[in-house]
């Protein structure tokens, strides 16, 4: 059982993370490709494509996206550039993005300008959740339903598109009961295998990714995770994190017990509302309501979260990792360290690049903020 574990925790390393993607190809089916946690990957399923989270390359050098890009901007835009011109992701039918910033937005630009995949697709997503905006973001939803039954000449029913949804549900209800078991004093696996296997969901068809965690949860119960020490457990704070070897760095001081990522949480957070008449509107409310990313303006709720957070798994610190070029990460961080800091909550924020880097600096800068939440 613990070889099948490893599986999924090191389901998004370089030589994993396309294998489910290239062996659903070779069944003659489509891949399309997301680069944003606003994308409903439900609808993009009812249409039998298997959607997959775009992970950019972890080397540092970015030799050809630097002809299109300048090296200063989004690190995690630039590395998917690269994996596109090098070749990597020849094989994906399409790229569906949402408009989350304008990093993306031109990441998206440069490759419908090179053609590299014959589907492409933007949604716009709203800054601020009110039901305007939840009507409006089941427009983009019905849109982007139309341009995928044209593009892979299907029909996505409210049928396929409730079971889809039921699948998804599935998906998020494993994730948050073994979000649970980070709870426990000695939970049964690190933060960097919980973001391993969160990170599983993202790349592999749904109903495998299901049926493989729900037949490893009597062994993940009783199992207790090898770490260095389980004091002090802090929660990291991040976008577009998925490389697990930050989180393993972190934990050579303390445990994650818990995170605030879109690669992590917030990828599987609040369920779709099966009772709403409308499973499109019921997609828009989910996708659109949670707490999010640095560009939604809902930066109360995220305050709200963590609070709750720091409570239910008995937080003693907040570790933040912004990513390094990503503005909004960076001018949400004032807001974010002054209201922390009204409840009393120890937080640190460091910079990060996309690939592992600056390894040295990280390694004193959280050495520090562990020893003075120890002394506290």
């Amino acid at each position: 059982m613990e070889n099948k574990l490893k599986l999924l925790t090191e389901s998004n390393n370089e030589k994993n993370r396309l294998k489910w993607a290239k062996e659903w190809k070779k069944q003659g089916k489509k891949v399309i490709g997301i680069m944003s946690s606003y994308v409903p990957e439900e609808v993009i399923s009812a249409a039998g494509i298997l959607p997959l989270r775009i992970t950019g390359t972890w080397h540092e050098n970015v030799s050809h996206a630097s002809v299109y890009r300048a090296e200063s901007s989004c690190a995690y835009c630039l590395r998917v550039l690269e994996s596109f011109l090098n070749g990597e992701l020849d094989f994906l039918d399409g790229i569906v993005v949402a408009d989350q910033d304008d990093d993306i937005h031109r990441t998206w630009d440069i490759l419908v300008y090179l053609k590299k995949t014959p589907f492409n697709y933007m949604m716009h997503t709203p800054i601020f959740e009110s039901e305007r905006n939840f009507r409006f973001y089941a427009g983009e939803i019905r849109g982007l339903i139309k341009s995928l039954e044209n593009f892979g000449s299907v029909k996505i029913t409210e049928d396929t598109l409730r079971s889809s949804i039921s699948t998804y549900n599935k998906t998020r209800d494993l994730l948050g009961r073994l979000y649970d078991l980070r709870k426990k004093e000695n939970p049964p696996l690190s933060g960097a295998e919980m973001l391993g296997i969160t990170l599983a969901a993202q790349v592999m068809p749904k109903e495998q990714f299901n049926d493989e965690l729900e037949a490893l949860f009597p062994y993940v119960e009783t199992r207790t995770a090898d770490l260095k020490q389980v004091h002090p457990r802090l929660l990291v704070s991040s976008d577009m994190l998925d490389n697990t070897a930050y989180l393993s760095l972190v934990e050579e001081y303390g445990l994650v017990a818990m995170d605030d990522m879109d690669t992590g949480s917030r990828y599987f957070m609040e369920n779709v509302d099966t009772t709403l008449e409308d499973p499109i509107y019921a997609l828009a409310k989910r996708y659109q309501g949670r707490h999010g990313g640095p560009r939604m303006t809902h930066w109360d709720k995220q305050i709200d979260q963590l609070t709750k957070w720091v409570k239910d798994y008995r937080i003693d610190g907040i570790l933040s990792l912004p990513l390094a070029w990503c503005y909004p990460q960076q001018f949400r961080m004032p807001y974010l360290n002054r209201k922390l800091k009204e409840v009393n909550i120890p937080h640190l924020s460091l910079d990060r690049e996309y690939h592992m880097a600056n390894v040295g600096q990280l390694r004193t800068r959280i050495g520090a903020f562990v020893e003075m939440l120890s002394v506290k």
